[in-house]
């Protein structure tokens, strides 16, 4: 094989050619993950106190949250859906599991500017 195509095979743009389809794939798929519902702006409240919870690692206002998000889901003014996600992290918190209950936090929060 001549050092023409031998470079065709293995040279720095044939592993562009390689790799970029590979690197498109992994970008769109990064972003394609399960995203939080859309919620009322009134609502941002609880994700942001979840997160205050899990950030200080504090079980109690952890519980109080958790209080007032059964409150108001019960009233009707959390959707099925979005109290899913609060109660995904509120379990994740419980659990001792802080930084996986924050980080679920801050995506739901981050999925409402999408």
């Amino acid at each position: 094989m001549d050092r023409e195509s031998a470079g065709m095979w293995w040279g720095p743009a044939a592993w562009w050619r390689r790799a970029g389809p590979l690197a498109i794939v992994l970008a769109v798929a990064a972003g394609c993950g399960p995203r939080a519902p859309q919620i009322e702006f009134g609502n941002r409240h609880y994700s942001a106190a979840l997160r205050t919870a899990a950030n200080t690692r504090s079980a109690d206002r952890l519980a109080r949250t958790k209080e007032l998000i059964a409150r108001d889901h019960a009233a009707g003014r959390i959707g099925p859906e979005e109290h899913a996600w609060y109660q995904e992290i509120i379990a994740l918190g419980e659990a001792g599991r802080w930084a996986d209950a924050e980080r679920r936090a801050i995506e739901f929060r981050r999925d409402q500017h999408r």
